[in-house]
């Protein structure tokens, strides 16, 4: 064994030893890294499930608070109609019931009641007749092209008449035959 042989065995017994060393290093380092993509995933696995959760949760409330309103919209409602009967029986059916009074003063009585209830009929009557009149003179307008007017002036009165009776009379009977909507709370 010569000298030569011994400074090779050390070279190649340290060369193999650092070669050794950094291939543990290496792998060492790959495992490292393969630990920390896992960690990696398994947090992004968590914030997608925390994720989900949320929306869940979100949905949940939604729901929870949608009930609520439908809740309350019906609570609303029911008072409403309450409200309403109650407004219906509130109001006497006849002024003279259960008056003791003179004959005068009973026709009197008698006449109140007859106008207060004839009201609503009669108003409603009296729009439906004047929408059918409105409407037939507005269109003999139109046909004569009287008083002057241009074709246009008198599409557009025609137009206009008829819109402002329609208005009226849609909203005076859907008033008498409709329920009003009490101020909602």
């Amino acid at each position: 064994m010569s000298i030569l042989d011994s400074i090779l065995s050390v070279a190649s017994g340290g060369a193999t030893g650092i070669l050794g060393a950094g291939i543990q290093s290496f792998a060492a380092y790959k495992t490292k890294q393969l630990d920390l993509q896992a960690e990696a995933s398994k947090q992004a696995h968590e914030v997608l499930m925390v994720e989900a959760n949320a929306k869940i949760m979100q949905q949940e409330w939604n729901a929870r608070a949608q009930v609520a309103t439908i809740e309350g919209e019906a609570r609303v409602e029911a008072e409403d109609a309450k409200a309403f009967a109650a407004s219906m029986t509130s109001e006497p059916k006849q002024f003279a019931a259960g008056l003791a009074a003179s004959p005068a003063q009973a026709w009197l009585m008698f006449l109140l009641d007859f106008l207060r209830g004839a009201v609503r009929p009669v108003m409603t009557f009296y729009l439906c007749i004047l929408t059918t009149v409105v409407v037939y003179q507005a269109h003999a307008v139109l046909q004569d092209k009287g008083f002057g007017l241009t074709v246009d002036q008198a599409l557009a009165t025609y137009t206009r008449a008829i819109d402002t009776v329609l208005y009226l009379s849609t909203c005076t009977i859907l008033w008498w035959f409709g329920t009003r909507a009490t101020g909602k709370k």
